[in-house]
Formats: C-alpha cells, structure tokens, sequence
C-alpha cells in the first residue's frame, strides 16, 4: 500500500514513470480525473486495438468519452481449493448457498480453516469478498441496475447480502485480529498444507500455485466459479474486471513513444501467450489468441478457469467486481468501510447507505466508468 501512495504522490507532483500502472479502472480514474494522463484514443485506434479488445474493456477506461486506462489483465473472481483434499474426503464444488455453508461447516468439523485469508500487505484485500457476496447474492442484474443508477445500493438485496458476508467471514475465514497480519505468503502454504480448505481470489491467484515458495506441497489445486448464494441467481457465474490498467503519464517527456508501446505490447498475440505459460493469472490481455501459439505448459487448471470465464462471459452470466466499475471514492468506500461492519461498529445497512451516497456523487460527476448493456 505504501508504493501505491508514492506511485500517487509522485504523479500528482508532476514526476513518476511514463507509464502509469494501476490495479484496476477505479484507481486509474482518479488519475484521470486530476488530469495526470493523456488520452490514449489515437494510439489505440492507429493500432486496431479497439477491434481486437471487447467493448468492456475499453469502455471502463473512459472518462469523459476519452480512454484513459487500457487492461492488461481481464480477471474473475472464483474459488481455488486444495483438490486432493476434497478428494480424500468425498468433498465437491459449492454451486449453491447450501453447499458452501456444508463445505466450510464440515471443513471446520476437521478443524481445518474453510477461508485461507489476509490483507496485511492489501487491505484492498476486503474488496474481493465484497465483490462475490454482492454479485452472488443479488445477482449480476441487480448489479447491473445499481452501477447505471436505476437501483439505489441500498436496496434490501445489497444489505443482505452484506449480512450474509458479515456472517460468513466471522464463522469461516480467519479471525480480525489473525487476517490482517496474513499475506499471501501465509495463507496459500496453508491451502497445500491442508490447515485450509480454500481461498476466494481472482485470476491473480494461479501465480502462486505454479511458485513453490507458495504452494508448498505436492497436493493437487483446483479452481471454481463461486456459488450461486440465492435462488434464482444463475450459476456458473464469474465476477469479472480489470485488474491492472495501463495508462500513460501526462508528465511523460516521450509520450508518442510511451502510446505506441503500450497498444503494441497489448496486441502482440505471441507475447501474450507466452505470458500465460509463464505469469498464469497476471497477463491475461481479452483478445483471442490462436491455439496454436499456447503453449501445451500451460496450467490445466488455470486454462479451464480462463475457459469457463469467456464461457459465462459470452451466456451472459458475469457480474461486475467493485475494483474496475466503481467510481474511486466508492470503491475506496467499498475495502475500507466493511471492516467497521466487520467489527460491529456499523451495520450492514448503513454502510451501504453511505455506498449509494458516495455513488451517486460520483456518478453526477462523470467519473463512474461507462457500463455497456448487458
């Protein structure tokens, strides 16, 4: 978090690197909104990248109409799991809110943790929990509604759903107190340990899984889409977003340059798959790669999540993660203010309260990325 506020310090005074690299569309917004950055519409039109990227992608880039941000990963949120633990203990996939609550139930019967967890090191961290209990719950729709304004945030469906989550993580991830001093190099070494059942990431979390520093044992991963938590809500269904963007510094002495290299690198097919042989998780760019340039290395596991994440994608079945279609106060709202609810300083509804309070002056002022119908 620390590099994250020298990063904006140094951009706001003028200085920083040429290419501004942010973890997602609500942070580069902000940017945006400073005027610390160049529109990047000539570059990406001259280079044919706004053919090749899906209108989403583009669009919660744009500020204004212009593009500000363009990603570098397309991720989705979903749950990886220690598999030769469930395995051996006759364990399968939650598709529905009575699964997962089976799941960690009988997973704390073991005395095994069912959530590994922490964000000492991001305490944006909070966020992707958020973002699977609000889309999971409500539904994608419903999502959909509240981002263009036609649903207020706080509807009974969002402090729910918030309940819910509250609920949850009390019972099923570790403790406050023990959460907020873990990082990722706690608690993945857990899941392959078997001291956890599960960790509920995004697409960033395959990285681990390939590093033996992180997954410490010779057990077997598996991923899944997270579960419907309310009837009617479809299942598969992936929250997806942006978790890196790219933009370029306003203060850059080479801008040309800088434009033509970013929309180069995001549309070198080659590069791109060979990223995800060698950075699963962290270079997923959304544009189609011929199969015959993927190479056969490449993570089964992590191939079938990217499967099953264009799959839902093209049926319709995608939410929306808090990080790349909020505004930046909104989604700063979002990781900070669940841990008052957390901690019994706040309710569900209150917090959502000042959720669609935030939002709708965010959404007057234009900086609310553009949603496209779904």
């Amino acid at each position: 978090m620390n590099l994250l506020e020298v990063l904006r310090t140094a951009v706001i005074a003028g200085e920083g690197p040429d290419v501004v690299m942010t973890m997602g569309p609500a942070e580069a917004n902000r940017y945006a909104k400073a005027g610390t950055l160049i529109p990047l519409d000539k570059w990406v039109q001259e280079a044919g990248l706004d053919k090749m990227l899906p209108e989403l992608a583009l669009n919660v880039g744009k500020i204004e109409g212009k593009i500000y941000s363009i990603p570098k990963t397309f991720e989705s949120m979903g749950i990886i799991y220690n598999k030769s633990l469930f395995e051996e203990y006759g364990w399968n996939e939650p598709v529905s809110r009575d699964d997962w609550v089976k799941l960690c139930e009988t997973a704390k019967g073991q005395n095994i943790l069912p959530v590994a967890a922490g964000n000492a090191n991001w305490r944006p961290t909070n966020e992707h929990f958020v973002t699977v209990y609000i889309n999971h719950y409500p539904g994608p729709e419903v999502v959909y509604e509240a981002l263009t304004g036609k649903r207020s945030w706080s509807d009974a469906l969002f402090v729910e759903s918030v309940e819910m989550f509250k609920q949850d993580f009390l019972s099923y991830w570790p403790e406050f107190n023990v959460y907020a001093t873990l990082t990722a190099e706690d608690f993945v070494p857990m899941i392959a340990q078997r001291k956890a059942a599960t960790m509920v990431v995004g697409s960033w979390g395959f990285q681990w899984l390939v590093d033996p520093g992180y997954w410490v044992s010779q057990d077997k991963w598996g991923w899944a889409p997270f579960p419907s938590l309310r009837e009617g809500v479809a299942s598969p269904s992936v929250a997806v977003g942006i978790g890196t963007t790219l933009s370029v510094n306003k203060s850059s002495k080479n801008p040309e340059e800088v434009g033509k290299f970013l929309v180069w690198m995001l549309s070198n097919k080659e590069m791109i798959a060979k990223m995800l042989r060698d950075f699963p998780g962290e270079w997923i760019v959304p544009i189609d790669i011929p199969q015959e340039l993927v190479s056969p290395e490449v993570d089964p596991v992590f191939f079938e999540h990217v499967r099953t994440q264009n799959e839902v994608i093209q049926k319709g079945n995608y939410g929306y993660t808090t990080w790349t279609f909020l505004g930046p106060e909104t989604w700063q709202w979002c990781y900070e203010g669940i841990e008052e609810v957390w901690l019994g300083r706040m309710s569900a509804a209150d917090y959502m309260k000042k959720w669609d309070e935030v939002f709708k002056k965010e959404l007057q002022e234009g900086v609310v990325p553009p949603i496209p119908e779904r």
